[in-house]
């Protein structure tokens, strides 16, 4: 069997929830056996829902205690569900907040742990994943005995279409002194104008060649354009123009958008970790060495606050 946990903003399913559908069914040709997903929270109806038609079985956990995210209490949840359902294989989005309790449930099952995948297949017995490694500079297979809990590196991966309407099954998630260790006192939401940053296809970010926050508005304005959600690096973040919420690089989200435009941006070899596999790279900079022309696909020398207007008008008279 192969679990895969299903994440969801409360009403619907998450793009990383599809693309580890996808990555379930594709290891069940291989090795047999029912996908099983597991949704987790509080007021499911409309996520189990939804979630049904790409599973064979839904387990859902759906109780108070899960009205706030916590990683223990999720890995208690995933635990749960994989003695029920004796599954080998788990398969989760490598999401920020997948990242946290993945790690714990493969710990708990003593079970191998192939993190932040590419792709994944089975071959002999064994799930084999590809990952990227130093600074995303290097492709590297891992393989894995079962059992194994996988994640899906966002963006990589297709995302599965419905498939039928599989059974609900409710599951009881014995919580103990462990999970009881962490209480979430607060959760402060920032007001989603945009495109999740690690899930947008278009990520459109800005840097200290912009000169002043408020040129930020541009780029804001070419984010929504043309879809996509607004990046920064960490000079401007720790600079306090931007929130952390939107940093681009190793200390910040790693992005694998379809197109990724870097405005004002050096291209530090900690920011081109966040972004450097993108599928094609546009950047603005007026210094013509600049480490970022290295890596893009289509680079402009100019003042970025000359060209982003010029632009910001191309995008609007090709979409009038």
């Amino acid at each position: 069997m192969i679990l895969a946990v299903l994440e969801h903003d409360g009403n619907t399913l998450k793009k990383g929830a599809l693309e580890a559908v996808t990555r379930a069914r594709q290891l069940k040709e291989a090795l047999g056996g029912e996908v099983i997903g597991l949704v987790i929270g509080h007021g499911l109806d409309a996520v189990a829902a939804e979630a049904k038609k790409f599973v064979d079985r839904l387990y859902v956990a759906d109780d108070a205690a899960f009205a706030q995210y916590n990683a223990e209490k999720w890995t208690a949840a995933a635990a749960a569900a994989v003695q029920a359902s004796d599954a080998r294989v788990v398969v989760a989005s490598a999401s920020r907040t997948g990242r946290t309790w993945t790690a714990r449930l493969a710990a708990r099952l003593n079970a191998a742990l192939l993190e932040d995948t590419l792709e994944s297949w089975a071959e002999e017995g064994k799930i084999l994943a590809k990952r990227y490694s130093f600074l995303n500079r290097v492709t590297e297979t891992q393989a894995a005995a079962l059992p194994v809990v996988l994640s899906v590196k966002p963006n990589t991966t297709p995302l599965a279409e419905p498939a039928g309407e599989g059974s609900l099954q409710p599951l009881s998630v014995e919580l103990g002194d462990l999970e009881a260790r962490v209480e979430v006192l607060e959760v402060v939401k920032e007001e989603a104008k945009r495109v999740s940053l690690t899930e947008a296809d278009v990520v459109v970010s800005g840097g200290r060649g912009l000169g002043s926050p408020e040129a930020f508005k541009q780029v804001e304005e070419l984010a929504d354009l043309l879809g996509g959600a607004v990046g920064a690096t960490r000079a401007v973040v720790d600079a306090g123009w931007r929130p952390y919420a939107e940093q681009v690089g190793q200390t910040g989200k790693t992005v694998q958008p379809n197109l990724y435009i870097a405005l004002g941006i050096s291209g530090a070899v900690q920011h081109q970790a966040g972004m450097n596999k993108s599928k094609y790279i546009v950047a603005v900079n007026k210094d013509a060495e600049a480490p970022i022309f290295k890596i893009t696909d289509y680079g402009i020398v100019g003042d970025v606050n000359q060209v982003l207007p010029a632009l910001i008008e191309a995008v609007r008279k090709r979409k009038a």
